[in-house]
C-alpha cells in the first residue's frame, strides 16, 4: 500500500511540474505537453508578457485540461495582475476557462474584480468578465456594479483598458451612479456611457446625461463631475431643472 501511494504522489508531482511554466521565456512560446493527467490540484501559473511592464499570477483549487489543447477549466481561480511587479488588481469567481493560445481568462459565476488605487480600493462585480492579457483588456457584457468609499454604480457592461504608463480606463454602458450613504445632499447620475479613469476623482458622462443634486437636476449631452468635491467640471448643451419650488413659493 506504501509504494502505491508513494507511486500515485510521484505522478502527482510529475503532473505539478509539467504544468507550471518558465517564467523566462515568452507567453506565446510556452506549452503544455501531454501528461499522464486530465486533471491536477492546485496548480499555479506565473505569465510574463514580452516588451511590456506587465504580469500575471493565476492559482486555483483544480484545473482539467481539454485533450490536447492548451485550454483549462479551473474551479475557484484567483487571478492577480501586476504592473511593474507592484500588485494593481486581482480576482476570483467560482469558475474560470483559461486560453493559452489565445492568453485569454473568461471568469464566471459570482466574479469580483478589485482595483487597488493610491489610497483606496474600487470593487467590480459580474457573473462573467473576460480578461485579455495580450491587449491588457477588461470586458464584461453582464450587468455590473461598481463600489468605492464614495459611491456604487451600476451598468449594462464594461470595458477596461490600460495604458502604457499602467493607467486605467474604464468605460460603463447604460450606467448610473449614485452616493453612499444617502441624503437630501446626496448626488445621482447616468449617462449612456460613463468613463472613470483611475486614479481620478471625475466621472465623464456622455449621451443623454443627468446629474441630480439637491434640488437641481442638470442634463447635457457631456458632463465631467468630481464626486469627492460633488462639483461639475465642465458641460455641453446644459439644462437646468428644479425639482422642488423654492421655499417661498410654498408658503
Amino acid at each position: 500500500m506504501k509504494r502505491i501511494s508513494f507511486i500515485l504522489l510521484g505522478f502527482v508531482f510529475l503532473g505539478l511540474y509539467l504544468f507550471t511554466y518558465n517564467s523566462n521565456s515568452s507567453f506565446l512560446d510556452k506549452e503544455i505537453k501531454q501528461t499522464l493527467f486530465t486533471s491536477v490540484s492546485k496548480p499555479s501559473w506565473k505569465i510574463d508578457i514580452q516588451n511590456t511592464k506587465d504580469s500575471f499570477e493565476l492559482h486555483s483549487l483544480t484545473a482539467k485540461q481539454e485533450e490536447n489543447k492548451g485550454v483549462f477549466l479551473l474551479d475557484e481561480p484567483i487571478f492577480r495582475s501586476n504592473w511593474e511587479n507592484k500588485f494593481k488588481s486581482s480576482a476570483s469567481s467560482v469558475y474560470a476557462i483559461l486560453d493559452l493560445g489565445e492568453e485569454r481568462l473568461l471568469m464566471t459565476n459570482n466574479v469580483h474584480l478589485t482595483i487597488t488605487e493610491k489610497d483606496e480600493k474600487i470593487d467590480l462585480f459580474s457573473e462573467k468578465i473576460n480578461f485579455d492579457m495580450r491587449n491588457k483588456n477588461f470586458r464584461s457584457k453582464n450587468q455590473v456594479q461598481m463600489r468605492s468609499a464614495s459611491f456604487r454604480l451600476n451598468s449594462n457592461g464594461f470595458d477596461l483598458y490600460q495604458n502604457l504608463d499602467g493607467e486605467n480606463e474604464l468605460i460603463f454602458s447604460k450606467a448610473a451612479f449614485e452616493e453612499n450613504n444617502a441624503s437630501k445632499n446626496s448626488f445621482y447620475g447616468e449617462a449612456d456611457l460613463i468613463i472613470y479613469k483611475s486614479p481620478s476623482e471625475t466621472f465623464t458622462l456622455k449621451g443623454s446625461a443627468e446629474i441630480k443634486f439637491e434640488s437641481t437636476l442638470i442634463s447635457a449631452e457631456e458632463i465631467e463631475f468630481n464626486f469627492k468635491t460633488k462639483k461639475i467640471i465642465s458641460s455641453k448643451t446644459v439644462s437646468y431643472t428644479h425639482l422642488t419650488l423654492p421655499p417661498i413659493l410654498l408658503l
